[in-house]
């Protein structure tokens, strides 16, 4: 639904050698802008699944780097732009191309499209990899997993759940992350679409053992709700109520 305070559904990872977005729904693109966040410097573009709060906004994220780039933003960027996704991510890039006349050819600096398949890993720098699972979504959707190796040999890891109806497999994905950001999109169980209820959000984060929950992707109205003392019934780790523009770091 459209808000006032909140879009639809884009994350940005940060780390020493890698910047990536997860997810480019309605609102993401200028939100980059408004948060301060650095999208020209961008390396990694993820996307879940193909449903238009998550990807609606990839037109102009790209429109954004074709001409906003050359109005004297950053102008001398040559490193590539890697996009990942699920299967039909390079039809649908290709679509948008023809559809808009977005002409992402005369872009000054290449843009790569990778599919990924449920159990695929990708290197993004040397100290981080990405793997992907399937969710109980649409017939491709992916959730993420992101782990980066520090030089002391600790490790850090982020995962999302994109949209996913409740799996246990997908605990286990996620097991011992140190942040689970997680859609969470109804207060009680709807057998009638494959989306996340409360109880079921914790009871997955609960079985992952994630030292830390984010919820977001609500289709109830969050104002009023103890909804942090409803997720820590089945989940004994920290939880965080998701907002835009908020920044956590791990």
């Amino acid at each position: 639904m459209p808000d006032g305070s909140r879009n639809s559904s884009g994350y940005f990872v940060e780390t020493p050698l890698v910047r990536m977005m997860m997810d480019c729904g309605a609102g993401t693109v200028h939100a980059l802008a408004r948060y301060g966040v650095p999208w020209e410097g961008m390396t990694h573009l993820f996307i879940s699944h193909f449903h238009a709060d998550h990807v609606g906004e990839l037109a102009s994220l790209m429109f954004a780097f074709k001409w906003g780039m050359k109005a004297g933003m950053k102008n001398t960027r040559t490193q590539p732009l890697t996009l990942l996704g699920p299967a039909g991510l390079d039809r649908m890039l290709k679509a948008l191309d023809d559809a808009l006349d977005l002409r992402l050819a005369e872009l000054r600096f290449p843009v790569v499209s990778t599919e990924l398949e449920p159990g695929d890993q990708y290197q993004l720098a040397a100290d981080c990899m990405l793997s992907v699972a399937k969710t109980p979504h649409t017939r491709v959707s992916l959730a993420a997993r992101i782990d980066e190796t520090r030089i002391d040999h600790d490790s850090r890891s982020i995962c999302y759940t994109g949209d996913t109806a409740y799996s246990e497999d997908l605990a286990r994905f996620f097991a011992g992350t140190d942040l689970m950001i997680s859609e969470c999109s109804y207060e009680q169980p709807n057998p009638d679409v494959a989306h996340l209820s409360v109880r079921e959000v914790s009871m997955m984060a609960e079985q992952a053992r994630a030292v830390r929950l984010v919820v977001t992707h609500f289709y109830f109205d969050v104002t009023g709700l103890d909804l942090a003392a409803r997720l820590r019934q089945r989940y004994s780790g920290e939880v965080i109520i998701g907002r835009d523009g908020m920044c956590i770091e791990i």
